[in-house]
């Protein structure tokens, strides 16, 4: 099976992407070839292009009015390689999928790709590092809350939620969603939320989907701007944790991908092959990280702050303990 395919190539994006316009300016064709091609493409991509080039590759007409417009009659179609298929065959068996389609779109999809391999069996990855007691994806009842809650955020629609606490306590109110956020460590989502009373927002919180019993539409909207980022600023450390990656074993790579999503400042010392980092995170999330930062062994070093740095010695020391 060939891995790589020309339709991931720039200069096809570049044409299909002209040609999905239809009609354009030539001033236009080379503002798309500089936004999808490479920086030297002008060079001669342009000369591809043109109707009155010799080169061209005659994709493109001139019309009377000095516009340039497709030859063919409908736009380049969208296909997928067997490559993309096998991928997307894979990403069905992974139960967080379903969270995003409907049973009808997953029973269809699950039709069209019966007799295409997988790329990889769902079994293949081991997390020796992350909880076991993830949130319940099977359930029609968490897929159906997940949908409401997922739905809300894009409407700004306020939902009147019955939740059980982790004490076992119900609690009722009304909840404006504002952002989904997967923990990978405890395999569960959580919701960035304000309760709603009477003279509109109020306290901000996050509650964990799992335990959200029933949500349901009010029809009302609050379409206020900024609540979302005030709310991340509330929740955001006041000193950032600066670790040292040493390029170890690709520890830089690896360190700067597990905390890609992370705010962060990077500083790297060509001579010692070691960089130095800053992490902003959310100040519930402060043990994980923890846990996510000492999970990376000798590659890094825990600079500070000095609290931050002292809960990291002492976990080490606790099961050095263990081992003795």
């Amino acid at each position: 099976m060939e891995l790589f395919s020309e339709i991931y190539g720039a200069y096809f994006r570049t044409a299909e992407r002209i040609l999905s316009k239809g009609r354009l300016t030539p001033k236009e064709v080379q503002q798309l070839i500089q936004e999808e091609a490479f920086r030297d493409s002008m060079l001669f991509l342009p000369q591809k292009l043109m109707p009155e080039s010799g080169e061209s590759w005659e994709l493109l007409r001139k019309t009377e009015d000095g516009m340039l417009e497709r030859v063919t009659k409908h736009a380049p179609p969208a296909f997928l390689t067997l490559l993309q298929k096998r991928w997307l065959r894979s990403k069905l068996d992974d139960p967080k999928m379903r969270l995003f389609l409907t049973d009808a779109e997953f029973q269809s999809l699950s039709e069209r790709l019966q007799d295409v391999q997988p790329l990889y069996p769902a079994g293949v990855f081991r997390y020796f590092d992350k909880f076991t007691d993830g949130d319940p994806y099977e359930s029609p009842q968490y897929r159906a809350v997940f949908r409401t809650v997922l739905r809300a955020i894009g409407r700004h629609e306020v939902l009147a939620v019955d939740y059980m606490t982790g004490k076992g306590k119900s609690l009722r109110g009304h909840f404006l969603p504002l952002k989904l956020e997967y923990s990978q460590k405890n395999d569960k989502f959580r919701l960035y939320c304000i309760r709603m009373g009477k003279r509109g927002a109020g306290g901000s919180g996050m509650l964990n989907l799992g335990r959200i019993a029933a949500a349901n539409p009010t029809g009302k909207r609050y379409m206020e701007d900024g609540l979302l980022e005030g709310v991340l600023e509330r929740r955001r450390c006041s000193e950032p944790v600066q670790v040292l990656v040493s390029g170890e074993r690709n520890g830089i790579e690896r360190f700067l991908m597990e905390f890609a999503s992370f705010e962060k400042r990077t500083e790297m010392d060509e001579e010692s092959r070691r960089c130095t980092v800053w992490l902003w995170y959310d100040q519930q999330d402060e043990t994980e990280l923890l846990i996510r930062l000492l999970g990376f062994g000798p590659v890094v070093e825990i600079l500070g702050p000095p609290a931050f740095r002292a809960q990291a010695a002492e976990r080490v020391e606790r099961q050095y303990a263990l081992l003795q």
